[in-house]
Order: structure tokens, then sequence, then C-alpha cells
């Protein structure tokens, strides 16, 4: 690693206890919290590191619309989350907020720039791959289905256990089949997932406490405890760890050009 590159991780590493401590300092709110802990080092890697950006981008934003806005409205609706302010006076489908869909396009972001400009480096002149295509289709017809289920048969969407049940389906067996047959990714991904383990907890415990969002429901399979909050086991294992490497597993698979 490169001298400037060990700088940038130190100032990645620092700045998600000076993101927590910020939030406290000014009760910023949730769609702050997205800014500090995922905006600002977004923008700073990619001023570091533009020649990733724009596939970067791309990628986000099509891996995660529109699955966020079927798998936040489920999670929410069944109480396996909830976001109680945003700061938008309106949702879509009635629950889902603005908040959720920025979060979500700038986590992927992150972790795709973090990835590609410590690890992976690698730079492609070719932003659009087949295999998106065939993503794009997929999520859009399940979009189209969410939507018919919304309209005419709504209580097809109470499932329960569902943190669980999109959590294996969507982030672990993607994630373990990656990790199987392309062992040589595994040492860059978990290196990664290490990295955003790290400011995610920060980030977890800070909501917590500051009310950015909350666990009410009981459909979980057991709860974790730290400083004085207590959180779902699933949000432990498949959005503190899993998700990293579930991201960049679709990275790799869906716009990279070959593993």
């Amino acid at each position: 690693m490169k001298k400037r590159e060990r700088m940038d991780l130190i100032l990645l590493l620092v700045y998600p206890i000076i993101g927590a401590f910020v939030s406290h300092v000014l009760n910023v709110n949730a769609f702050g919290s997205i800014i500090v802990f995922f905006g600002l080092a977004s923008l700073y890697l990619t001023i570091r590191a533009f020649q990733y950006s724009k596939k970067a981008l791309l990628s986000s934003v099509i891996i995660s619309i529109p699955l966020i806005v079927i798998i936040d409205y489920i999670a929410q609706t069944t109480k396996q989350w909830v976001i109680p302010n945003s700061i938008l006076p309106f949702r879509l489908f009635g629950i889902v907020t603005i908040e959720v869909i920025v979060w979500v396009i700038l986590d992927l972001y992150l972790v795709i720039m973090f990835y590609e400009y410590f690890l992976d480096k690698r730079v492609t002149k070719k932003l659009w791959h087949l295999h998106m295509k065939y993503f794009v289709i997929i999520t859009w017809s399940l979009f189209a289905l969410f939507v018919t289920l919304y309209l005419y048969l709504p209580t097809f969407l109470d499932i329960p256990f569902f943190y669980i049940c999109f959590g294996i389906v969507l982030l672990l067996i993607p994630s373990i089949i990656q990790m199987v047959k392309h062992t040589k990714t595994n040492v860059k991904f978990f290196k990664t997932a290490a990295y955003f383990f790290y400011l995610k907890v920060l980030y977890e415990v800070t909501a917590l406490q500051l009310g950015w969002w909350d666990f009410p429901g009981t459909d979980y399979i057991g709860w974790v405890s730290i400083l004085n909050i207590k959180f779902p086991i699933e949000e432990l294992i498949f959005w503190l760890f899993i998700f990293t490497i579930a991201i960049l597993t679709y990275y790799r698979y869906f716009e990279d050009d070959g593993i």
C-alpha cells in the first residue's frame, strides 16, 4: 500500500468516530446521519479515486433500485425495523422514506469505492455488462409483482421473519456461492467487510441512541446488546457483516469484467 493510501485509510478509520461524536453533539437527524457517515467519505474517495466513481455510482443505483423499496416496505410494515422520522412529508407507498433510498445508494457506492481504491485497483472503461441487463430485468419484474400484490393482495406482503428470509436469500446464499467458487477474492472481500463492520457498528449504536431507526417487532431469532442498546441478531449477521460481502458479490458478477 502506498503512503498516500495509508494516510487515506487512517483518515477513514478515524472519521466514523468523529461522525458519531458530531452526531451526538449536533443531534443530527436520520438524513444528516447518512451524509455524516457515508456521504462525506464517498465524496472524499470520489476526489481521491475519480477513475472508479462512474462505474461505482452506476452499480450502486442499479443494484439498489428498486430492491430497496420492496425490502423496506415489507420490513417496516412487518415491524422488522421502523424509521420514525423523515425530512420529507411523504413516503413511497406510504412507508418507504427518502432516507433509506439515499442511504443504500451511498452505502453501496462507498463499499465499491473502498474496494476498488484500496484493494482491487482495476479501472475499466466499460460501464454496462450483459449480466447487469439480466439483473435489471429480474429486479424490475419483482417490483412489478410487488406493486401488483400491494394493490390487489396486500396480505401476501405480510411475511413473518422477513429479515432472516431476505437476508438468507439475497445476501447469505450469493455470498457463500461467491466465496466457494471464487476463493481468490475472499481476502479482499473480508478486508473490505472488516472496515465496514467497524463503521456500521458505530453507526448502529449512534442510530439507536438518537432514534434514527428502531426494531419494534418480535420476529427475530435473538438479540444483541451493546452499550445499553439492543438490536436483532439478524442485524449483526446480515447488515453489519454479510451485507458488504453481498454488495461486492453482486458488483463483481453483474458489473465487473469477470472474476
